[in-house]
Order: C-alpha cells, then structure tokens, then sequence
C-alpha cells in the first residue's frame, strides 16, 4: 500500500489516522492542530500525544526524500503524490508560521458512474447525456470548488470512453486510475535540483505528436489552457478537463483568463469568439459538493 512508504516517519496516532478509510483529507497545522475530512465534515482531531514541530518536520522532510522532492527554508512548498495517486502538499518554514502545513488527499476509492448514481450523487439523466456526449466526441470540461468531486467525477466518465482508443493524459500530479490499455500517463513536474521543470503546456504540445484519439487534461491550472484550446482546433475532439470554477459560466471565464496568460497580445473576445466558432464546450458539467449521499460527496449538474 502507499502510506507504507510514509508511515514509519509519523508518531502512531498519526499513522492511525492515515489509514482510517473513513477520512479523505487529513489535515495537520503544525503544533497548532490536526483535522480530518470525514463524509464531507471537517472536524478536529485530538491526539493523546502531543508532537513537537521538530519531529514533524523531520518527519515531512523524510517523507520528501522518498517521494523524490526537497522540503527545504528556500523551497518551502511541496506538492507531489504517492504511487496510488493520493496528493501529498506541504508548506514548510518559513512561509508557514506555526510549523509545517501537512495535507494529505487520499483516494481511498474510485467510483462508477453507477455508483454515483446509486448514492444519489449523480442523477441518471445527466450521466446518459454525458455519456451520449462521450460518444459524439464533444469537448467537456468539469468545474466545481476544492473537494466537490471534480477528479471523481472525470474518472467514472472516462470508464465510458471505448477501449479502443488512445488517450493521453496529462496531470500535476498525476492520480486518475486509467482502465485503457492504449492509455499515456504523463505527469507535469516542478523543477527540483538536478531536474528541470516539465510544464502542462509542454506536455500538451508533445501530445499532439503522439497520435491521440483524446488528449485528457487532469486540471487546467495556468496557461496551459491555451495550448488546450489549440490542440481542440487541430481536430482533436473528446477533450476531457477539470478546472476550479464556481458555475459553468464561470468556468468558461476562467478558461478564458488562463489562456490569456499564456499570450498577452490576446484579448477575451478573441478566446471567446474561437470557442463559439467551434463549438468546443458543447457538454460543460458543474461539479457541486453536497452532503447527504452516503459515501460520496457530490452532486453533478448538466449545463447546455
């Protein structure tokens, strides 16, 4: 399992909590508390012992090391993951004022669209559009807040691709479970010392020389939406991507600002324009949290 990697640096509690399959995301804020995420409830946690921030930022340098990054004072920010996808971020001295910042996303499991459904998350209609849309190769792009079910959501879509076809996937960092068998993972990575930086966009734009029946972008986070959008132009339909975003209208601004980034002689009405023009985001789907369904944490909207 992957916490084995990580598990002997931490006292017992912490370790507990770890694996608990009950919690999501755990949270330690230095000395200054540890709260977990438990059916979409975030409560505190009290621990028995208490730690010091010594031990916990050797704990967290250590855990660094194994994963291959550098927790240092002049890199004080990590994001990475372990090997089952689950997202390790940190934020250490001295950015982080009461001890290091310790956050863990765990992806205890992967979901089906039926599954979704089932749980009351995901009502039926709007997957068999989504679905139907799949199949049409339409571009679509995901949206929702921090939490909301964005990434669960893409992985049981991307369950109703064919088998038959090549994707490549693109992610920072990389935790989608991919089915296919003709499927590229590659992962965008920060530079570190003895490693220069990989981009998304770079990504992107290697992508097309690779013979991708779809380019699949885990989250579109900078200006890598423009070369997103471009790959769109070149025929490449069935785009799949995830971006924060609070409505579907509002993702599409979004969408808008990023690309932007990337060419400052660019202006909105030119973006806008070429998404009209092509139809990209025919199917846009808004991720929204919700608490009542039993294990799960989202409710799936449709916009047209």
């Amino acid at each position: 399992m992957s916490f084995e990697l990580i598990l002997p640096f931490f006292p017992e509690e912490l370790r507990m909590l770890l694996l608990d399959p009950s919690i999501s995301d755990l949270m330690i804020n230095g000395t200054m508390g540890v709260y977990a995420d438990r059916g979409g409830v975030v409560e505190p946690i009290a621990l028995s012992t208490p730690y010091t921030n010594d031990r916990l930022e050797a704990a967290i340098e250590r855990v660094a090391r194994i994963l291959g990054q550098d927790l240092t004072s002049q890199n004080p920010v990590l994001n990475t993951r372990l090997p089952d996808g689950s997202r390790v971020a940190v934020v250490g001295a001295p950015s982080s004022i009461s001890g290091p910042t310790f956050t863990v996303r765990k992806f205890n499991r992967w979901f089906t669209s039926d599954e979704l459904i089932e749980s009351g998350s995901l009502p039926r209609q709007v997957r068999d559009t989504a679905v139907r849309f799949i199949g049409e190769r339409k571009n679509g792009l995901i949206s929702g807040g921090t939490g909301s079910g964005k990434t669960t959501l893409m992985k049981a879509l991307l369950d109703h691709i064919p088998l038959r076809e090549r994707l490549i996937v693109i992610e920072q960092p990389a935790e989608l479970k991919i089915a296919h068998p003709n499927a590229v993972r590659w992962e965008a990575v920060d530079a570190i010392p003895g490693q220069v930086a990989v981009t998304s966009s770079q990504l992107v734009a290697a992508a097309l020389r690779h013979r991708p029946d779809r380019i699949i972008m885990g989250e579109i986070r900078d200006e890598c939406g423009y070369d997103l959008l471009q790959a769109m132009n070149t025929g490449h339909g069935g785009t799949l991507s995830t971006i924060h975003a609070k409505s579907a209208w509002d993702a599409l601004n979004r969408l808008s600002d990023l690309a932007l980034s990337a060419r400052p002689n660019l202006n909105h009405s030119f973006i806008r324009s070429g998404d009209r023009r092509r139809d990209r985001f025919r199917s846009l789907l808004r991720a929204r949290s919700c608490g009542p369904a039993p294990g799960a944490r989202t409710n799936h909207r449709l916009r047209l």
